[in-house]
């Protein structure tokens, strides 16, 4: 994708999509509408050039900004981690990201898609889920579950991952998966730090239906 101007990402709109050879990063924008929308927009503008990919959430909700750690109008998370408070310069931006880039706390941030680790194929994650194993927890975003859902997966994306570790069991390999694998690495990475066996699906949920489709899905053992 080319931009000749600058706008406002939408709701899970990724900057620079089209260089999937660079790092993708989750930027959550927390605030009113009217700021969020503004900080969007200055991002947008002062990152397109950098290589990174940036995939962009908005939190509109006070409560819900003030619980994720946040306190200035806008704020803005980086992969979930605080990164700054306010309507900042774009020049403040930018140097802010090209100090990460720099630098080694970058590489904590990135999406950790090349570690053979957090990865699994869809024949390994159908064996384990046969085996009672192995569950599957839905990154896709609820407007994208609304067209399409799939019962067998729980219903939990990074929004909210928090107040449902409760319902993640620790004596499986829970498997993240979103349309491709643009999100669920973020979900896995993050899923680890709190010492889950935690994997992403690497050909992501189209491959998976596109797998189970007509009487292969009976290939996969579901109430």
């Amino acid at each position: 994708m080319k931009y000749d101007f600058c706008y406002a990402l939408n709701e899970g709109e990724i900057l620079n999509e089209d260089h999937p050879e660079w790092p993708l990063f989750m930027l959550t924008i927390c605030g009113s509408k009217v700021e969020t929308l503004k900080m969007s927009k200055r991002v947008m503008c002062t990152l397109k050039h950098l290589p990174l990919r940036l995939q962009v959430f908005y939190e509109n909700n006070a409560e819900k900004c003030i619980k994720m750690g946040g306190g200035g109008d806008p704020s803005v998370f980086l992969n979930g981690k605080l990164l700054f408070e306010g309507l900042i310069q774009a020049e403040e931006i930018k140097q802010i990201f090209e100090k990460l880039l720099k630098g080694d706390t970058m590489k904590k941030y990135a999406t950790p898609k090349f570690q053979k680790e957090i990865r699994i194929g869809l024949e390994d994650f159908i064996k384990l889920f046969n085996e009672d194993k192995a569950v599957l927890i839905d990154v896709r975003m609820p407007f994208e579950k609304k067209v399409w859902n799939l019962p067998f997966a729980l219903d939990i994306n990074p929004e909210n991952v928090d107040e449902k570790l409760n319902e993640i069991p620790k004596d499986k390999v829970i498997v993240c998966a979103c349309p491709t694998n643009n999100r669920s690495p973020f979900l896995a990475a993050y899923l680890r730090e709190k010492g889950y066996d935690a994997k992403y699906l690497v050909e992501g949920l189209l491959k998976l239906m596109e797998r189970l489709k007509g009487g292969k899905a009976k290939d996969i053992k579901v109430d």
